[in-house]
């Protein structure tokens, strides 16, 4: 694989470093180089540096006893955890030594992109598309058609009942590629080099792993983001059976994260609400990804969530600002600025989620009941309200709520 492309990448660095970079393969031969004659050579330092796994550093004098042409450093290339062969940066080692890794990192990302850039115009990249279309689908003003002939091509019948699965990868997101060695396996894929796998090669395996979990071929599975897979799927919406597909995608949701969780990937999964057709698909697609960016917002733990035990919170998210939440709000605000208001808040939350029980609060919130008691009585003070008014506490209790969701009120 390395030799493939060696070459072209040797002159390219080279060219934009202004420096001489050799690629050797994993017995010291060089086949990358800007100077071409060098092709075919030997590069002793390179041994070492295979072997060892380590980057090395030759001044002068030690590249004159080894016979190179240069001094520099040599550093070992990776592909899937295995050394690939190495790099070698001509100059003085206090020099060299600075941007030694950038340029490592740069030509394993080049290689990287190179192996797999055949894949891009593969079915899976049309159907990572298609996916993404259909999440954007505006039925008032795009053409369905267009959608049902794509999905076609793939054996797929788009227009009819589909459940969405969204699969987010919640330790994954913002960390570098190479600093992320995850450990994979499952039955049907064998590595014939390691188990060690880069994010970026990541997403094939966890397509194959979804396959197998999802192996009827009208199942749709597409990588739609970095960190983010979709399974769109074929269900039964009449009403006699549609708890009992409900709880099959669900228990499929469980299966998924389970078997990625032993993979050492923490996934957060939304189940959404089902569509009856093409039509109501891009809401179901959007549904499922609401459940996932909920019980992240909350801080919920990794896990399979369902868009039916989330019902208040998809209805709180999409209140529209109102001066009446506002107004809610800044008397919130307000008491933000004492000292113990988190204590107040966290209190007045945990009361109203216990059935405006002070005996269940209290044991939630290991308080003594005078304690509650008194909580209560200094919340209903500065805040202007009274518990015994259901409604005046349920609208701060949902105003609260809906801060922590990041749905807040308007300022027009």
């Amino acid at each position: 694989m390395l030799s493939k492309y060696a070459q072209e990448i040797s002159e390219y660095l080279s060219s934009m470093m202004g420096r001489s970079i050799i690629i050797t393969d994993i017995n010291g031969i060089i086949i990358g180089s800007p100077a071409k004659e060098r092709i075919g050579d030997f590069h002793p330092p390179s041994i070492p540096c295979v072997k060892y796994k380590k980057m090395s550093f030759d001044d002068a004098k030690a590249a004159k006893e080894l016979g190179v042409w240069y001094p520099g450093s040599t550093v070992p290339l990776f592909y899937n955890g295995r050394v690939m062969g190495t790099a070698a940066i001509a100059g003085e080692p206090e020099v060299v030594m600075q941007f030694s890794l950038l340029v490592k990192n740069q030509i394993e990302s080049m290689l990287r992109e190179k192996i797999l850039s055949p894949s891009l115009s593969s079915p899976q990249k049309k159907i990572n598309e298609l996916v993404r279309d259909i999440g954007v689908f505006d039925p008032n003003r795009d053409d369905h058609a267009l959608l049902t002939k794509r999905a076609e091509q793939f054996g797929i019948e788009l227009d009819q009942p589909h459940g969405v699965i969204a699969v987010f990868f919640s330790n994954f997101r913002g960390l570098g590629l190479e600093k992320n060695p995850v450990k994979i396996s499952y039955e049907s894929y064998s590595d014939p080099i390691e188990d060690e796998i880069d994010y970026s090669s990541m997403h094939g395996r966890v397509i194959v792993l979804l396959r197998e979990i999802f192996p009827d071929p009208q199942n749709i599975i597409a990588s739609v983001a970095r960190d983010r897979f979709v399974v769109i799927r074929p269900c039964d919406i009449d009403e006699k059976h549609l708890e009992e597909d409900i709880e099959a995608s669900c228990e499929s949701a469980g299966e998924i994260y389970n078997k990625l969780k032993e993979a050492s990937l923490e996934t957060i999964i939304g189940v959404g609400h089902p569509a009856h057709n093409l039509f109501e698909l891009p809401n179901a697609y959007r549904n499922a990804w609401d459940v996932v960016g909920i019980a992240e917002k909350l801080s919920m733990p990794p896990g399979a969530y369902t868009f039916d035990r989330l019902l208040l919170e998809e209805m709180l998210i999409s209140v529209k600002p109102h001066f009446s939440l506002r107004f809610i709000e800044k008397r919130l605000a307000a008491l933000g600025g004492d000292g113990d208001a988190h204590d107040l808040l966290d209190t007045f939350k945990v009361y109203c989620e216990s059935f405006f029980s002070k005996q269940q609060a209290a044991e939630k919130l290991h308080l003594h009941r005078n304690t509650l008691s008194y909580r209560l009585q200094k919340i209903e003070e500065r805040l202007g309200i009274s518990m015994q008014d259901f409604k005046q506490v349920m609208a701060y209790y949902l105003a609260l709520y809906m801060k922590e969701l990041g749905n807040r009120g308007g300022s027009r």
